[in-house]
């Protein structure tokens, strides 16, 4: 399955792992994968709402770009 339809069959609720900017190393950029329960999409640009958790709801964004898994809920 593709990024593109992985990032189509998510629904609300399910849990979400993406890649989030963590700073430059000295090979380069690095990046740190974080789960959150989709919210909403926009389709405006092809991208899922995500709450990361937190004390006020963090938000996050998962596109093709930053996606990594789906964890559906029952």
């Amino acid at each position: 399955m593709s990024t593109r339809e992985l990032l189509h069959s998510i629904k609300p609720g399910d849990r979400v792992t993406i890649l989030v900017h963590a700073g430059i190393g000295r090979n380069g950029p690095e990046s740190t994968p974080r789960t959150g329960r989709a919210v909403m999409f926009n389709a405006q640009h092809e991208s899922w709402v995500l709450n990361m958790g937190g004390a006020h709801g963090t938000p996050g964004i998962a596109s093709v770009r930053n996606l990594v898994s789906v964890k559906r809920t029952k």
